[in-house]
C-alpha cells in the first residue's frame, strides 16, 4: 500500500512539473496551410537567450527551413521564450506567441507584423490572481488551446481563452486596444 501511494505522490507531482525551455529552431503553419513562419537563430553562443531571433515568414507549407534562396514575405526580430510555438493568421500578416505561464507584468501574448511589435501584459487580461498553481508557474490559458485569428469590420484580432473566458485583442499595429 505504501508503495502504491509513494508512487501515486511521484506521479501527481511530476504532472505538475514545469518543462524547461528548449531554445530550438521552430516553424509554424497558418490554419489554412497557405503561409509559414520560420524561427531562427542567428549565432550559436552557449547561451541561446542571448542570441538574435528572427522570425521569417514565407507564403506556403514549409516544414522545413526554405531554400537560402527564398526570400521571405517579411521579417522581423523574434524575442523567444525558449518555448517553440504560436499562432500565424490565414493572410501570413501576423504571427503571435502566447505565454502559455501567467505574468502579470510581463508580456503574455506577442504579436509580430512586418509594420509592429504588440506586446501585453498579464494584467491587461483581467483573469484574476486565483490562478491554478504549477510547480513555479500560474496557469491563465483554459486547457484546450483556443487561440485564434479572426478578422471583423477588416480588423486582424487575436483570440484566446483564458480560464476567466475569451479575450480578444486589436492585431492591427496603429490601434490602440
Amino acid at each position: 500500500m505504501k508503495k502504491f501511494v509513494l508512487i501515486f505522490l511521484v506521479l501527481s507531482i511530476c504532472s505538475y512539473a514545469d518543462q524547461p525551455p528548449d531554445w530550438n529552431e521552430f516553424i509554424v503553419q497558418s490554419e489554412n496551410k497557405k503561409w509559414s513562419a520560420v524561427i531562427v537563430r542567428q549565432g550559436k553562443s552557449e547561451k541561446p537567450w542571448k542570441d538574435e531571433w528572427v522570425l521569417n515568414v514565407y507564403e506556403g507549407f514549409y516544414v522545413s527551413s526554405p531554400a537560402p534562396n527564398i526570400v521571405p514575405a517579411w521579417s522581423t526580430s523574434y524575442n523567444p521564450s525558449g518555448y517553440s510555438g504560436g499562432y500565424l493568421s490565414n493572410d501570413g500578416s501576423a504571427f503571435s506567441y502566447v505565454e502559455f505561464w501567467y505574468y502579470p507584468n510581463n508580456p503574455v501574448v506577442q504579436i509580430y507584423r512586418q509594420e509592429c511589435n504588440i506586446q501585453k501584459n498579464g494584467s491587461y487580461f483581467k483573469v484574476g490572481s486565483k490562478l491554478q498553481q504549477t510547480a513555479s508557474h500560474q496557469l491563465w490559458l483554459k486547457e484546450g488551446d483556443n487561440v485564434k485569428y479572426y478578422t471583423t469590420n477588416g480588423k486582424l484580432v487575436l483570440q484566446l481563452e483564458t480560464v476567466k473566458g475569451l479575450r480578444k485583442l486589436s492585431a492591427v499595429c496603429s490601434e490602440k486596444t
